[in-house]
C-alpha cells in the first residue's frame, strides 16, 4: 500500500484508539514488530473498505459507533473487514442489544454487538456477558467474547463474539438467531497480602475431612504433584479463623496437613456472580509461588464453592513467605431476553 495512504488513514484515527492498541500490546505481550504489523493491517483494513466496499464501514456509521469500530480494526483487522451489516436490535428491561454486524466463515461465526443502557442503571466498563450468548444451531458450541469498547458517556458497550461448532462442521443456513440472556456488572478485582493470617500462628491441623466426603467439582495440580491412589485430606471450616478479604469471598481456614500448607477459601454464589480467585505466596526475593494443587468442592446448596490451595511449603519454611490473595467479585446480575434474527450467508 502506498505509504502516504497509510499515513493519511492512521492520521484520521484518534490518538486514544492508537493508545488503546498500544495498551493492548502491553497487556498481551505483543512484540513491537507485531504491533507495527497490526497498525499496518489496520490501515490496510480501512483502505480496502474505502476502495472496495462500504459494507463494514456502514456497520459503524449506522450504529453511530465509529470509535468502537476504530478499536476493532486496530485489534482484529482481518475480522473487521469481513463483517457484513446487520443492524438488528431489540430491547428488554431498559437495555437495548443490537447486532451491528456479523460474519460466518466455515464453522465459525463472528458477531459484533452493542449493549446500550437506555436508563443508565446497569452497564459499566466491567460488563461481562457471562457466557450467556448463543447462535441457535443444532451443534454443540464453544465461544469467546471480547469487550471492544465502552463509552462512559452513552453507557454503550461493544463486543466481538466468536462462536464455533465443536464438531468442526460448517454453520449451515442463512437465517440466524442470536441471543443474550444475562450479563454481570459492578465487577471488582482485589489483589493484596492477607495480613489477617499470622504466619507464626499457622499450625498442624488435627481435624480434617477426606476427599470421598466432599462434592468435588474440579481441581488442578502441577506436574509431579499428584500422588496416584492417594486420597487427600482437606481442611474443615474453622469459625475462629474466618475473615472476609472482599464481599463475596471468605477465607475459612488455613493450616498444615502432612506438613504442607493448606489455605481454604469460600466463594459465594459462583453461578450468579462468577466470584473466583486464587491464593499465592511471595518469597523474600519477590518471586511468586503458585499452589502445587487446588481442589474445588460445592457447598450444601451447590451455590457457592470452597477451594483449597495446597503448597509444598512446610512449617519450617513458612516464615520465608507472605500469603496473598487475588480475587474477582461482582455486584449485579442482570437477566433479560435479548434476541434478534437476521439473514447472512456462510462466506466460504
Amino acid at each position: 500500500m502506498n505509504e502516504l495512504i497509510k499515513e493519511k488513514i492512521l492520521d484520521g484515527i484518534e490518538d486514544k484508539y492508537l493508545s488503546e492498541a498500544m495498551d493492548y500490546a502491553k497487556i498481551h505481550k505483543v512484540k513491537k514488530q507485531r504491533l507495527i504489523h497490526v497498525l499496518g493491517r489496520m490501515a490496510a483494513c480501512f483502505a480496502i473498505i474505502i476502495g472496495l466496499s462500504v459494507s463494514s464501514l456502514s456497520i459503524a456509521v449506522a450504529a453511530g459507533n465509529m470509535a468502537a469500530y476504530d478499536v476493532l480494526c486496530a485489534i482484529y483487522p482481518d475480522i473487521a473487514i469481513k463483517l457484513m451489516p446487520v443492524n438488528a436490535s431489540c430491547e428488554d428491561g431498559g437495555i437495548r442489544m443490537e447486532v451491528e454486524g456479523a460474519s460466518i466463515q466455515d464453522n465459525c461465526a463472528y458477531v459484533y454487538i452493542s449493549m446500550y443502557d437506555l436508563e443508565g442503571k446497569y452497564i459499566d466498563e466491567s460488563i461481562d456477558l457471562f457466557d450467556s450468548y448463543s447462535i441457535h444451531t443444532n451443534a454443540d458450541q464453544i465461544g469467546g467474547c471480547t469487550l471492544v469498547d465502552f463509552d462512559s458517556g452513552t453507557r454503550k458497550a461493544t463486543f466481538l463474539i466468536t462462536i464455533q461448532n465443536m464438531d468442526g462442521t460448517p454453520i449451515e443456513g442463512s437465517a440466524m438467531i442470536f441471543s443474550v440472556s444475562q450479563f454481570l456488572t459492578g465487577k471488582s478485582e482485589i489483589q493484596e497480602e492477607l495480613t489477617q493470617i499470622s504466619l507464626d500462628a499457622i499450625s498442624e491441623v488435627t481435624e480434617t475431612q477426606r476427599e470421598e466426603s466432599l462434592n468435588i467439582r474440579g481441581g488442578s495440580y502441577t506436574d509431579g504433584y499428584a500422588v496416584e491412589g492417594m486420597k487427600r485430606e482437606y481442611l474443615c471450616v474453622d469459625e475462629s479463623k474466618l475473615f472476609v478479604p472482599t464481599p463475596g469471598v471468605t477465607v475459612t481456614n488455613y493450616g498444615f496437613i502432612n506438613n504442607k500448607l493448606h489455605v481454604q477459601v469460600y466463594y459465594e454464589d459462583i453461578l450468579q456472580f462468577d466470584n473466583h480467585g486464587y491464593i499465592y505466596l511471595v518469597g523474600r526475593d519477590g518471586k511468586e509461588v503458585l499452589p502445587g494443587s487446588s481442589t474445588a468442592f460445592w457447598d450444601e446448596e451447590r451455590k457457592g464453592s470452597y477451594e483449597e490451595y495446597i503448597f509444598d511449603i512446610s512449617a519450617d519454611e513458612i516464615n520465608e513467605y507472605a500469603i496473598y490473595g487475588h480475587f474477582f467479585t461482582c455486584q449485579n446480575l442482570v437477566k433479560g431476553d435479548w434476541k434478534v434474527s437476521f439473514t447472512i450467508e456462510n462466506q466460504n
